[in-house]
């Protein structure tokens, strides 16, 4: 049997990893399938078509908020983890970083869907997402090593 000891505080962690992630990931799931209704594009297609965008500006905005939550989707689930992972010896750090990328990510899909700039370059804002990322990943793998070197 292993049982791990949490933090005190690894609440903040868990709201977090399993608590405001998932809800931005419902949030994401709302826009997108708003402006997919204001471009008329019919399921179960995932993308508005070039001719589509060409005509109607809201095919394009459609698209940048299906790939906004396509990239979320693709980056959740390891934060996620990372956040957990990271929280166990680093609860504080690990709670503010995820915060942290939290709000690159709402800058992005902000950025993405509404600024209006063209190729969804407006992601732009909320792009250091990345580095908190990393920063989750750095604090994961330097606490699991930290352990191990210990043995």
């Amino acid at each position: 049997m292993v049982a791990i000891t949490v933090p005190d505080n690894y609440g903040s962690v868990i709201a977090i990893a399993l608590g405001a992630i998932p809800v931005l990931g419902f949030v994401h799931g709302i826009v997108t399938g708003k402006t997919r209704k204001a471009a008329n594009v019919p399921y179960p297609h995932s993308y508005a078509t070039i001719e589509q965008c060409k005509s109607n500006p809201k095919a394009e905005q459609f698209n940048c908020a299906q790939r906004a939550h396509t990239n979320f989707l693709e980056n959740a689930p390891q934060t996620m983890l990372f956040t957990l992972v990271a929280g166990l010896k680093y609860p504080q750090s690990a709670t503010a970083i995820g915060a942290l990328w939290l709000t690159f990510r709402t800058l992005f899909l902000y950025g993405y869907v509404y600024s209006g700039k063209p190729q969804g370059k407006g992601r732009m804002i909320g792009a250091f997402f990345w580095l908190a990322q990393g920063a989750l990943w750095g604090l994961t793998v330097f606490g699991v090593a930290k352990d191990l070197i210990s043995y």
